[in-house]
């Protein structure tokens, strides 16, 4: 984990913490303390995959009826007697909402139990004796609970569709390195109870990148480009990522990190949509979107197995949180995607109010920067901070490093920054007549922005664009503190709660096997210079030329969008320096 991934998610203090985490590893701390774990852990995850189900049911129920009672009259009212001296009923609350305040949606069921199962199969939490099940042991079994349960759900068959999930998994065992991620593998052959009921896993794991064997599947046209992919692929139809610490490591950039690079290629080639929705907003300068996941960009075009021109459309990019909507196409490049007209993202989410940036006033953006901006220049100011400057954005203010040389902003005062600005904004926009705009304050682990719209309004608009359904997407990143940028999301999709960049790549490696994609070797065209026509013959005892021989990028290339990079404020996107000859 990254020194700044450590600072953003550290569990130290009450504003750090997940509410749900924290009271399942209390429940679970009396069956480790009675040394019962072994007889008692799968009865208990079953009990918060009930409270779970029953909080689901619970919300559609009070979402989808308005009760009402008499305002003092002594008596009831009908529907059809509702008058002024009737007030709505506050809706009933779930056990588990009692339990745990700050519990959210749940989008989807969730096969807790399972998950747990399979896990301890692997880790063996059961036989510990002097240590707990940990905060991220739990993340990771709600993860993998998450995983499944997109798998399940996606069977229109029901109980027939969880019986072929699990065959899926049986006849899996054949191959290689089915679910060997640290979080997701179960031992072969294991002759423990909790083993019994689940289907045999492979340990025999390789390094080497993998790819699909795709059969050439032929994609109908939509009458429109925007709308989403034709697609038969067992899990999510979409799946949208954070940047920094997601898909590349904080602050850097996606250059060279092949298996998760193929990860994505198997997404699109299998017609799932993928976007990125992060923080990083140059509006419309491609070019430097571009330049953050040059590696990613370079494995497509260099790939031997091209993505079609439907399929590279199924790439998409949401700059500054839900502000700026990019979409790749056949010349590996980069492109807005309309906002206005015919096709316009934001003419075609305009219905959805607040939540669509098309109905957003320049007053009421200026209003909330403004205030922002005073807030987080209070903040430099009050707490000291001599290595701190503050920035300005078509739509978003950020307090960042005066220099990338200079010590880091201790992480309390960037937590103190958060947590003041987000308060001076609510009481803004509680007293204030004016719409109230969504917007986003966070710590990014090195410095604070505030955006206007956030990453619920970003795959809210994606979901809406695309015509995907909330309970077929999924978001993935590190920040689900209330400090954190991917917090919001929660209220619009399924999300998987990751800490880096190998993380995420172990989960695209199980969503793609849980949905029965079987790896073969990987195929990636060899760039050649220019000079060069025919490739150099092959030296089996030279390591060089092998590792040459089956690389994924140009590395001439990479090394120019590297040097770019590199001079490249990646906070404003401001060009520094020239390039390195």
């Amino acid at each position: 984990m990254s020194f700044s991934s450590r600072r953003r998610n550290y569990f130290l203090t009450p504003h750090r913490r997940d509410g749900l985490i924290e009271w399942m590893k209390s429940m679970l701390m009396h069956s480790f303390v009675l040394d019962a774990l072994a007889t008692t852990g799968g009865d208990t995850f079953s009990h918060f995959e009930e409270l779970v189900n029953e909080h689901r049911d619970m919300m559609c129920c009070n979402a989808n009826t308005i009760l009402y009672e008499d305002n003092g009259n002594g008596g009831g009212a009908s529907s059809s007697t509702i008058d002024a001296n009737l007030n709505p009923v506050e809706p009933r609350q779930s056990r588990l909402k009692r339990l745990v305040p700050t519990v959210g949606i749940f989008h989807t069921s969730l096969p807790l139990r399972k998950a747990y199962e399979i896990y301890n199969a692997k880790y063996r939490l059961d036989k510990r004796r002097h240590l707990a099940i940990s905060f991220n042991e739990i993340r990771h079994i709600m993860n993998l609970a998450q995983i499944m349960a997109m798998t399940i759900t996606t069977h229109k068959e029901g109980i027939e569709g969880d019986a072929d999930h699990r065959s899926r998994w049986s006849s899996s065992s054949s191959h290689p390195s089915i679910l060997d991620s640290p979080s997701l593998v179960c031992t072969k052959n294991d002759s423990s109870s909790a083993a019994d009921n689940i289907p045999e896993f492979s340990l025999n794991g390789n390094n080497e990148v993998v790819e699909v064997q795709v059969q050439a599947s032929v994609v109908s046209k939509s009458k429109s480009s925007h709308k989403k992919c034709k697609s038969k692929f067992n899990g999510p139809s979409l799946i949208t990522f954070d940047g920094d610490q997601t898909l590349y490591s904080d602050g850097a950039n996606f250059e060279s990190n092949p298996k998760l690079a193929n990860y994505l290629y198997l997404l699109l080639k299998n017609d799932v949509t993928v976007a990125v929705v992060t923080a990083a907003g140059y509006e419309y300068d491609t070019s430097k979107y571009e330049l953050r996941l040059s590696g990613l960009l370079q494995y497509f075009k260099n790939h031997s197995c091209k993505l079609t021109k439907i399929q590279l459309n199924c790439f998409y990019l949401f700059g500054g949180e839900c502000n700026y909507l990019l979409r790749l196409d056949s010349d590996y490049k980069l492109h807005p995607v309309n906002e206005i007209g015919p096709g316009g993202w934001m003419t075609s989410t305009k219905y959805l109010g607040l939540d669509s940036p098309a109905n957003w006033s320049e007053h009421n953006i200026t209003q909330l920067l403004d205030l922002a901006e005073c807030s987080l220049k209070a903040s430099i100011e009050d707490q000291n901070l001599r290595n701190a400057r503050f920035i300005r954005k078509k739509r978003s203010v950020g307090l960042v490093p005066a220099s990338l040389d200079d010590a880091p902003i201790p992480r309390e005062a960037l937590d103190e920054t958060v947590l003041r600005v987000q308060d001076d904004l609510d009481n803004m926009l509680r007293s204030n007549t004016s719409p109230s705009l969504p917007y986003c304050a966070f710590n990014g682990g090195r410095d604070v922005w505030v955006d206007v719209g956030n990453k619920r309004v970003g795959v809210q608009l994606l979901q809406s664009y695309l015509g995907v359904p909330a309970e077929e997407t999924l978001h993935i990143g590190d920040q689900f503190l209330n400090t954190g940028n991917d917090y919001a999301a929660r209220q619009t999709c399924p999300c998987i709660w990751i800490t880096s960049p190998d993380e995420t790549t172990y989960v695209l490696k199980s969503i793609l096997r849980l949905a029965g994609i079987v790896p073969t070797t990987a195929g990636v065209v060899q760039q050649q210079s220019s000079s060069t026509k025919l490739p150099p013959p092959r030296d089996n005892n030279n390591e060089t030329s092998k590792k040459e021989e089956g690389s994924n990028v140009d590395f001439t290339e990479l090394e120019r969008r590297t040097n770019a990079v590199g001079t490249m404020d990646v906070f404003t996107g401001e060009i520094i320096t020239h390039n390195k000859q």
